[in-house]
């Protein structure tokens, strides 16, 4: 029992430091909040709730099952086969490339070009407590505030293409009309609609699905004050 309630304790560590409740992670999961609670509290998982838990954060299922061995996986192998083969150089494991905020809602940008012919690039070494990233992201207003607020770094992990989206999880989308969107998305099939925490200032919007170059999975903040 012991190494079951450390697990719980380090999950509940992980979810505090990156803003996720357990009513967000139960949404991510697709399970009740209650089977939430009660992980976190010590019920050992099972195979399939470490294999859910693994999907949706990344945590290993060794882990999870044992509480042995490091809770993310520690190679420099990319989380997925051949997620970045068309931009191999970005791939790095020394450093991230940044995306500075005014790129967001810039048109006609694709960020991997820019990241790939700029010569002005920040870039900054991966943060080891995160998931697997391919990119940093300065947020550029306060849509998701409080969650979320301007300045703050947003590491990011590309998505591949078969990749599911998770309904209501907040990702960075990169689409050919309209420039980068930070928001909760619900994909509708041949539409996304886009969902801000602030919907007073920020109300919820709908873009066809073909408009969509990339979607970036948030997988850590940092508060900063860049």
């Amino acid at each position: 029992m012991p190494h079951k309630i450390e697990i719980g304790k380090k999950i509940k560590e992980y979810l505090s430091e990156n803003g996720i409740s357990q009513m967000e992670a139960a949404r991510m999961l697709e399970v009740q909040q209650a089977a939430v609670s009660n992980q976190l509290n010590g019920r050992q998982f099972g195979k399939n709730s470490a294999a859910k838990w693994n999907k949706a954060f990344g945590f290993r299922i060794n882990w999870l099952l044992t509480g042995e061995g490091p809770m993310f996986d520690t190679d420099e192998t990319p989380h997925f086969d051949g997620m970045l083969e068309d931009h191999p150089e970005l791939n790095h494991a020394d450093d991230i490339p940044v995306i500075p905020a005014r790129l967001f809602r810039a048109p006609d940008i694709n960020t991997y070009e820019y990241v790939m012919n700029s010569h002005s690039v920040d870039r900054l070494p991966p943060v080891p407590h995160f998931q697997k990233h391919d990119l940093f992201a300065n947020c550029p207003g306060d849509a998701m505030a409080p969650r979320i607020c301007r300045g703050y770094l947003l590491a990011l992990r590309r998505m591949p293409k078969e990749a599911t989206i998770i309904n209501g999880e907040i990702y960075v989308v990169d689409t050919r009309s309209s420039g980068m969107f930070l928001r909760r998305i619900i994909d509708n099939g041949d539409t996304v609609t886009f969902i801000s925490e602030n919907q007073k200032d920020f109300p919820p919007f709908e873009l066809p699905h073909d408009d969509i170059i990339n979607i970036f999975r948030v997988v850590g903040v940092l508060i900063t004050n860049l």
